[in-house]
């Protein structure tokens, strides 16, 4: 899931720069092309994106369908989830148009967080927040929907 660097706090406002200033100095720029993917849901992860300019689509397969699970915009990660977890890719990363990314290679990423024990806190009190946000937003809608299609006989 997405999120973003920015905070309204003080301190938060302090991590997010400095978490800016290593994305731009250890990741290498990227430019998409509408419609290009960034990486599938189930492939090994590589790394995080930070999304520099443009749009980024989250997709999940559900049977034959992509379920929008959101989009990520200007100032936010995409993939760190899975950095973090070590995990394959939990969704299907998509440009919605033309879209420029910062690419930070997953064990980068996930020694930077270690060594920096305030940025890790602020990234997962953002990553809970993106888990609320699914919650609202994919999951309950889901819940509302009738499980089993009514018959047209």
């Amino acid at each position: 899931m997405p999120f973003s660097h920015q905070s309204g706090s003080g301190n938060g406002a302090s991590d997010a720069t400095a978490l800016l200033h290593f994305l731009h100095q250890s990741g290498q720029s990227k430019t998409l092309a509408a419609d290009e993917v960034l990486f599938y849901e189930g492939e090994p992860c590589a790394g995080a994106y930070f999304v520099e300019e443009g749009a980024i689509e989250l997709t999940i397969a559900t049977g034959d369908r992509r379920m929008h699970l959101g989009s990520a915009h200007a100032g936010q990660l995409v993939g760190v989830t899975s950095v973090l977890t070590n995990t394959p890719s939990q969704s299907t990363a998509t440009a919605m148009l033309k879209t420029k990314v910062v690419f930070v290679k997953a064990d980068i990423m996930r020694e930077y967080l270690k060594t920096h024990a305030d940025i890790c806190l602020h990234t997962v009190q953002l990553l809970g927040a993106d888990i609320v946000d699914l919650a609202s937003n994919a999951i309950r809608p889901l819940r509302l929907q009738p499980r089993y299609p009514k018959s047209s006989h």
